[in-house]
């Protein structure tokens, strides 16, 4: 025979779940009462990019660096995409020192709230009709703008040879992965209801048809860290 439990036995279990019940509406009026009174509903609007606008404002200003003088700020259509092309020469003496006088720089600001990176350094390779060799990484480490981590390669075409390096440039540094930016995007949209902006850098520095890139690593690493942290101060934070 069940044994059969009398009402008595089940009253304190009935209290437990009410209360319970309370406080869970309790916390969930807490909770939304402040929204209720602005209008303000948390999943009411889709998260944004806040730095919007100075991302755009990269594809006419261009990003000024220090030591260099910018020569050139003009669009680059590259695959239904448009790219800002930068041209640098040396400004100062520091620079005038450097491996090379000139270089360039291509920019693609994320162009939307919407947009996601995708592997745009396919697109450079296509339209340039670059043949790539010597991958490597190039590591910078800066306490202003945190690390970054780029791709670093030769590309050369039929007139002209580039010491390349490559990377997204994010808040808290860079990597040339777009998985990179995933993790940091929702990591800002659960702590702070924001999209993580980005920037896709390609630097461009000319060198001699058979020369090493050891010669250009140094400078490399250098304008990898300005470029950086020119963008964080300007458009990323």
């Amino acid at each position: 025979m069940t044994p059969q439990t009398s009402s008595a036995s089940l009253l304190p279990c009935r209290w437990v779940n009410l209360v319970l019940v309370v406080v869970l509406a309790a916390l969930a009026a807490i909770a939304i009462l402040p929204a209720y009174l602005s209008g303000q509903w948390p999943w009411a609007n889709s998260p944004q990019v806040a730095q919007i606008d100075q991302l755009r404002a990269l594809q006419t200003a261009g990003l000024p660096l220090p030591g260099w003088q910018q020569t050139t700020v003009e669009p680059i259509p590259i695959n239904r995409q448009t790219w800002t092309l930068v041209e640098y020469r040396a400004d100062s003496p520091e620079a005038q020192s450097a491996p090379v006088q000139q270089f360039a720089v291509l920019l693609h600001p994320q162009p939307w709230h919407s947009n996601q990176p995708q592997l745009e350094w396919i697109d450079l390779v296509g339209a340039q009709k670059w043949r790539i060799e010597s991958r490597r990484r190039l590591k910078v480490t800066s306490p202003q703008t945190g690390p970054v981590d780029a791709r670093f390669l030769r590309a050369w075409g039929d007139r002209q040879s580039f010491a390349v390096v490559q990377w997204y440039a994010l808040p808290s540094g860079g990597h040339p992965s777009p998985s990179h930016w995933f993790w940091a995007n929702q990591w800002s949209q659960l702590t702070q209801r924001q999209l993580t902006p980005w920037v896709a850098v390609s630097l461009l520095l000319p060198m001699e048809p058979l020369g090493t890139m050891d010669a250009y690593q140094s400078l490399a690493e250098n304008l990898t860290g300005l470029i950086q942290q020119q963008l964080t101060l300007i458009a990323l934070n």
